[in-house]
């Protein structure tokens, strides 16, 4: 289940082994936009290319050391430098092995990556697309009320789910109108990042052992879900 939740607690340790190339490898420009992208690794948020220019000086000094930069997330940090859409103007870093189990995590980081496992449990469940207030509703059922303080989740779960999962692009969202009679309603995908981190195989496992079913149920589910996948692509 690849994420950077693990990723982000080596980078500090691993830093120094990347910047002792040699120089005509590595150059101070290099250098500054690899710490830029480490340091904002943890917060999830995506990076455009305009906030990697302070570092590199222009578009095309930053388009030639990119490459290099990606190599050495990869090969230093088992962090995957990957590009939200086909201009690479905003990239997301993922981590590139998974976490193997939850105890993995700080306990810091447990309850946000359970809360965002049910969610793209439930999203993946209903076909990979979700009302807002029917997603709320299952979590009510679950005891979690989005606007109160949760004894695990923490404070605001709504807060959560519509803004941290929607910048770290965990969940996408969506808003449809029918007609012109009909009030516009919001509905929550699947988003960038949790396609990179999560396999439809790794939910099943997981909404087998939250509810206590065998992993056969969910064979129509998962076909469903790959075919709109495949669909995407």
């Amino acid at each position: 289940m690849a994420s950077t939740f693990r990723a982000a607690r080596s980078q500090n340790a691993n830093l120094s082994q990347a910047t002792q190339q040699p120089v005509r490898e590595v150059d101070a420009k290099v250098r500054a936009i690899l710490n830029y992208i480490l340091d904002h690794t943890a917060q999830k948020i995506p990076i455009k290319d305009k906030d990697l220019l302070a570092a590199a000086g222009n578009k095309n000094e930053l388009k030639e050391r990119l490459p290099l930069v990606s190599e050495l997330l990869a090969q230093r940090f088992g962090i995957l430098l990957t590009p939200l859409d086909a201009t690479s103007k905003t990239f997301i870093c993922t981590a590139e092995e998974p976490v193997a189990s939850i105890h993995e995590l700080t306990s810091a980081q447990r309850p946000q990556f359970t809360l965002l496992c049910i969610i793209l449990m439930y999203i993946f469940l209903r076909g990979n697309r979700i009302e807002d207030s029917k997603l709320y509703g299952i979590l009510e059922l679950l005891n979690i009320h989005p606007d109160e303080e949760h004894g695990y989740f923490g404070a605001s779960v709504r807060k959560q789910i519509e803004e941290t999962f929607v910048k770290q692009q965990y969940l996408k969202r969506e808003r449809s109108q029918l007609s012109a009679y009909d009030d516009p309603k919001t509905f929550f995908l699947w988003g960038p990042r949790a396609k990179a981190e999560f396999t439809f195989e790794q939910i099943v496992q997981f909404a087998s052992r939250l509810l206590n079913q065998h992993p056969k149920i969910f064979e129509h589910h998962l076909s469903m879900a790959q075919e709109g996948l495949n669909a995407e692509q």
